[in-house]
C-alpha cells in the first residue's frame, strides 16, 4: 500500500501538468460540447450522499447511471468493504463517461458516411476536431475510443486511495489532477513543490473528472501510442505497456497497475455497461 501511495504522488503531479493544457482549451471547446449534449440518450440520476450507505450496491453487469454530486471518504471502513463501496461509487460515473464517448465517436461515424454535411453538422464536426486536437476525420475516431474499465479501475483506485485521499473528498477529484491556472475552480494542496503552494482542481461531480481523464488520454502527444494501441485491442494488461509517460515511475507505475487489475480482479468490469432501460430514443 505505501508503495502505491507514492505512485500516487509522483504521477498526479506529471498528468496534471499535462491536464493544465487540455483544461486552457476547455472554455473554447464548450461549444461542440454542448451541441452534442443533444445526441445524448441517458437518463441520469443526480444523487447527493450523506453516508456510505447512500451508495447503491452495483448488483449486475447491467449498472443503473448515477452520477454522483458529492462523496464521502472511505477511510473509515475495512478494506474489502471500502474497495466495495469505492467501486459501487465511481463504476456508474466511468460507464456514463464511456457511454456519452461512445454517442461522440458513433456521431463522427456517422458523418463520415455522407457525402455532405449540413451548417450545423460541419461547425459539430469542426469543433470536435478542434475539442480534441484531432488532424482529421480519422484521427478524431481514432481518440474517441474507450479502452477496458479495469484500467480506469485501477488508476482510479490508486491515485485516490481506494477514495480515502482529501482531493477526491473534496473536489470529486478522481485522479489527483493539479491545477496551474488562477482561474479554476480548485482547492489547496496541503503540501508544496519546489518551494510553491500548488492546488488541485475541483470538479462538479464525478463523471466531470473522469470525463476528463478521457479527454487528457485523447489529447495529449505522450498518449499516442497508447491511442493507438487501444484501436487494436482491449486486453488491459498489453494496454498499460503504454502508459509509462502517465507517471514520473514508468515501469514500475505500469507494475502497479497491472497487479491492481489482477489483485482485484477488475476485468470482469470490462463488460459492465449502462442499463439500456435509462436510455432515451434517439
Amino acid at each position: 500500500m505505501d508503495n502505491i501511495f507514492s505512485i500516487k504522488a509522483v504521477s498526479i503531479y506529471l498528468v496534471g501538468f499535462l491536464a493544465f493544457f487540455t483544461f486552457c482549451d476547455s472554455k473554447q471547446n464548450i461549444k461542440a460540447e454542448k451541441q452534442l449534449n443533444a445526441l445524448e440518450r441517458i437518463t441520469i440520476q443526480k444523487k447527493h450522499i450523506n453516508t456510505y450507505k447512500d451508495i447503491e450496491p452495483v448488483t449486475d453487469s447491467l449498472v443503473k447511471p448515477i452520477d454522483y454530486l458529492n462523496v464521502i471518504s472511505l477511510k473509515s471502513l475495512p478494506v474489502k468493504e471500502k474497495k466495495k463501496y469505492f467501486i459501487d461509487l465511481i463504476l456508474p460515473a466511468i460507464l456514463i463517461a464511456k457511454e456519452e464517448y461512445k454517442e461522440r465517436l458513433e456521431w463522427v461515424n456517422h458523418a463520415a458516411s455522407l457525402d455532405t454535411l449540413s451548417p450545423g453538422d460541419q461547425q459539430i464536426l469542426t469543433d470536435l476536431l478542434k475539442t480534441y486536437r484531432a488532424k482529421s476525420v480519422e484521427d478524431l475516431q481514432l481518440r474517441l475510443i474507450t479502452h477496458p474499465t479495469s484500467i480506469v479501475l485501477a488508476q482510479a483506485s490508486i491515485e485516490s486511495g481506494w477514495g480515502t485521499s482529501r482531493f477526491f473528498v473534496d473536489a470529486d477529484n478522481v485522479f489527483g489532477v493539479w491545477s496551474f491556472n488562477d482561474s479554476d475552480p480548485r482547492i489547496p494542496s496541503l503540501s508544496t513543490r519546489n518551494g510553491k503552494h500548488m492546488y488541485l482542481y475541483k470538479y462538479s461531480s464525478l463523471s466531470e473528472s473522469i470525463d476528463d481523464y478521457f479527454k487528457l488520454l485523447a489529447t495529449r502527444s505522450p498518449f499516442r501510442a497508447f491511442r493507438n494501441a487501444r484501436a487494436k485491442t482491449n486486453n488491459p494488461y498489453k494496454l498499460v505497456e503504454y502508459l509509462t509517460d502517465y507517471s514520473e515511475l514508468g515501469e514500475e507505475y505500469v507494475a502497479a497497475l497491472k497487479t491492481q487489475i489482477r489483485h482485484n480482479n477488475f476485468t470482469r468490469y470490462d463488460y459492465y455497461q449502462t442499463d439500456p432501460t435509462y436510455f432515451n430514443n434517439k
